[in-house]
Order: structure tokens, then C-alpha cells, then sequence
């Protein structure tokens, strides 16, 4: 793959009543981009650092709510990296690092998705009752007290339902809430929401993790054809064992406390209950110890839908499936793998890439444990699920970022 790049289109897109008139075209600045998404984050962003010879920062007195219209074609490939005002809409939300000299300035602008802006203005002031995945829908589409985005939302269906009152929070918030809430399946827990650049998703991870690779990448010398060349790649282990044991991770128990009944329900968790195939073992059996103690009051005022007291919803088993979500959300984030590649705009995150990496063979032919005609390492080579994307772009120069995470305790 080339790094060869050609920025056609870069420019500021004025609104009503804003300091900007017209258009500006920020090309002959020498931009440089910085393209980001997350699935942790229910935002795409991105910064252009340039050189403001027009110093339009200052005389025009640019402070944000314009929009970027952005468009980079990449040499061999072919490909296009767009970035418009009708489909992502990107708003600038703030200017930094500012710096003035006698004939220019260079400074930088970061974009934000217009709906992060708009969910700091919406409030959820209802109840909402139902499956988790059309009250997600509600929020961001269909409820004039949601977000009420244009754009496109790809979403799983939960296997249950949940009632709650939205005292005032913001939609996105919400949402993120709602996630450790959600049900996948019988046996499966655990949901994640986040916007890459083709739109909003709430997606199981169990449906995440059985997608097929978008791509294959090697870290041979001499790739395979077909496969696309590691540049870099960094093997980050990130499982702190102290801060699972505080969240609890491990083992928990939580006491649910119903105020109209005068009753309590304990509910004990531990992380075997997820059977794992590949089992966490800790020192001296700490596994099984809860480490984190939970109280919490059952909200029957939610749990209502009619007017006489036995028109109730039917209660679910919220404590025992989110524990298990959160286990499951810390395992699965518990180890990454980052690796630089060449730029590829069709990588977004949340899809899944296949890695292949070559095996450490010993010096002593003899005494070599590598198997006839295995030539990848077993334990690093494998589907990765794409945690983090980050596209720069500028100085000559273009690459693709990836922060990977992998099913390491289940697989």
C-alpha cells in the first residue's frame, strides 16, 4: 500500500449567525489529521492542525459550530477518505494551541459529532418500559426528548426488557447505563455502544466477536498474497489484578432490597459462573471471595404499567445477568494489542481483523517444538476485535493506528 495522498477538499462550513460567511479552505494550510473512533465512545472525532496564513482564527474570530468538509484520496488504493457535513457531521467544538506570529498562525481545530453536542442539551424526563434495544432506538431516533440523529442506527435485539425513569440524564448517558443491563442471550451478556464512521451501533459483543475478518494482516517479512503488512505492533498487558478485585471483577455480591414487600434477595456472583474455557486462576482461591459488596433498592415505581397495584411487569434476574456483563465487558478489555499499518479507510471500529505472526523458531533445530509446516505464532496470531482507530494523515505521511482486543478466556 502507498502513502502517497492527495487532500482535494478541506474547509470550513459556516452556520447561521456564526462568524464565519462563506467557506474556507484550510487545503493550502499543509493540514494534518487526525481521524479517531471507539468502541468505548459514542463519538467519532477528529483534529486538523494547520498553518492559518490567512490567520482567519484571529481576524474572524472562529470559536466553533462550524462544520468540516473533508476529502482525501490515497494514491494506489485508490481509496477515498470523505468526511462530509450531510453524513458524519462533524462540528467544531473547540480551537487549541493557538500560536501567532508577524505573517501566520498555526493552531488547531477539533470536531466533534453534532449529536455529542446536542445530547449535552437533551434530558430524559420519562419512563420507558420494553426491550432495551427499541428504548435505545427511542432515545436516539424516534423520542423528541432524544437525540434524534439522521443517522444510520445498527443495532442488536436484547433478550430482555427493563423499565426505568429517566430523572433528567442525557440520552447518550443513558445508553451506556442501559449497556451492562442488556441481555445478549441465555448465556451471553454484555453490550457496547459507539459510533464509527458509518453510524451508531448497540451491538452484543457476543455478535462483535463472531463476525468475519474485514482483513488479514501479517507481520512476515514476506507476506502472504493477500495479506496486508504489520508496520509496528506492541502487545500490551493490561489485566491489573488489584482493580478487578475492587470492582468485582472476580466475585461480588449484591443485595437487592424490595421496600413494599419488606424483603431482601442476595445475590452471589463468581466469575467460574461464565465457564470459562480458559478459567482464571488468583492466589490462594481469591477468585471465589466476593470483593465487592453491592446494595441496592428495587424500584417498584418503575416496575408499574396500570392503575391497580397487580399490574405489574414481570421482575427479571437484572442482578444476576449484570454481573455478568460487567465480568464479561472487564475480560474482554483485560488484554490489547496495538499495531500501526498502512492507511486503510475501510478498517472501522468494531469490525474484526485475522493477524498473523511469525513463529520464534529455536536455534537449536534439535530441540525446536514448531510443527511441520506451522509457520505463525498460535498464542499471538488470531481474529482481533478493532477497540480503538485512529487514521493520521499529513507531512507526507499516512497511517492506520489499531488498538486490538481479543475473547483471550473464552476462545
Amino acid at each position: 500500500m502507498s502513502n502517497n495522498y492527495l487532500i482535494s477538499k478541506c474547509s470550513l462550513k459556516p452556520y447561521e449567525g456564526g462568524s464565519l460567511k462563506e467557506d474556507y479552505d484550510i487545503v493550502r494550510g499543509n493540514p494534518v489529521i487526525n481521524y479517531f473512533e471507539s468502541i468505548k465512545s459514542p463519538s467519532i472525532s477528529l483534529t486538523v492542525s494547520f498553518i492559518d496564513v490567512d490567520q482567519v482564527i484571529s481576524r474572524k474570530g472562529i470559536t466553533g459550530g462550524e462544520y468540516i468538509d473533508l476529502e482525501v484520496v490515497f494514491g494506489e488504493t485508490e481509496q477515498t477518505f470523505k468526511i462530509t457535513p450531510d453524513k458524519q457531521k462533524l462540528v467544531l467544538n473547540a480551537v487549541r494551541n493557538v500560536i501567532s506570529a508577524p505573517s501566520k498562525q498555526v493552531g488547531t481545530l477539533e470536531f466533534v459529532s453534532v449529536e455529542s453536542i446536542v445530547n449535552e442539551t437533551a434530558r430524559v424526563n420519562k419512563k420507558y418500559t420494553g426491550n432495551v434495544s427499541q428504548t435505545v432506538f427511542e432515545l436516539l431516533v424516534g423520542d423528541d426528548r432524544g437525540i434524534q440523529t439522521s443517522k444510520k442506527l445498527e443495532k442488536d435485539d436484547a433478550a430482555n426488557k427493563y423499565s426505568f425513569v429517566g430523572n433528567l440524564k442525557r440520552p447518550f448517558d443513558t445508553i451506556q447505563w442501559l449497556c451492562p443491563k442488556t441481555q445478549a442471550s441465555s448465556k451471553n451478556f454484555g453490550f457496547l455502544f459507539y459510533e464509527n464512521m458509518d453510524g451508531y451501533y448497540f451491538k452484543s459483543i457476543e455478535s462483535l466477536l463472531n463476525q468475519k475478518p474485514a482483513f488479514e494482516y501479517s507481520a512476515f517479512e514476506a507476506p502472504y498474497r493477500g495479506a496486508l503488512k504489520i508496520i509496528e505492533n506492541n502487545l500490551n498487558r493490561s489485566n491489573d489484578i488489584g482493580m478487578n478485585l475492587r470492582m468485582g471483577m472476580y466475585a461480588s455480591r449484591t443485595i437487592y432490597l424490595d421496600l413494599e414487600n419488606q424483603s431482601q434477595q442476595v445475590v452471589d456472583f463468581e466469575v467460574s459462573d461464565l465457564k470459562l474455557k480458559k478459567p482464571l486462576k488468583l492466589p490462594n482461591g481469591l477468585e471465589k471471595q466476593p470483593t465487592r459488596r453491592m446494595f441496592r433498592i428495587l424500584d417498584s415505581g418503575a416496575l408499574q404499567k396500570g392503575s391497580t397495584k397487580k399490574d405489574v411487569e414481570k421482575r427479571n434476574e437484572l442482578a444476576i445477568y449484570q454481573n455478568r456483563s460487567y465480568a464479561r465487558n472487564n475480560l474482554l478489555f483485560s488484554q490489547s494489542l496495538n499495531i500501526s499499518v498502512p492507511m486503510n479507510v475501510e478498517l472501522k471500529a468494531g469490525d474484526i481483523v485475522d493477524l498473523k505472526f511469525p513463529l520464534k523458531k529455536d536455534e537449536n533445530p534439535r530441540s525446536s517444538t514448531v510443527k511441520p509446516g506451522q509457520d505463525k505464532d498460535p498464542d499471538l496470531s488470531g481474529k482481533y476485535l478493532i477497540s480503538e482507530l485512529r487514521h493520521i494523515i499529513g507531512n507526507g505521511d499516512s497511517s492506520t493506528q489499531l488498538q486490538l482486543i481479543r475473547d483471550t478466556f473464552t476462545a
